[in-house]
């Protein structure tokens, strides 16, 4: 998927990062993503995906998944 593309799904709402500080690894579409050199992998594995769905929550208990910081440098500006 083109960077661009993650970005408009982000700003529709249909993206949710791995937490506020790992924005390099996303959700949306029931599938986990990775951003590199400018485009998005989905991960294929169901079981690398299960993982990343429990670390996701683990951050969430601690208050890091609420969401991007004003300034997100993987998605820009989001206010």
């Amino acid at each position: 998927m083109t960077h661009e593309a993650m970005v408009a799904l982000w700003q529709q709402g249909l993206v949710t990062p791995m937490s506020s500080t790992i924005n390099t690894i996303a959700k949306t579409d029931g599938s986990w993503w990775t951003e590199s050199q400018g485009a998005w992998q989905r991960v294929p594995q169901s079981e690398r995906n299960q993982s990343l769905d429990y670390h996701h929550e683990r951050f969430g208990s601690v208050c890091q998944a609420k969401g991007p910081a004003a300034v997100n440098p993987v998605f820009g500006k989001i206010a």
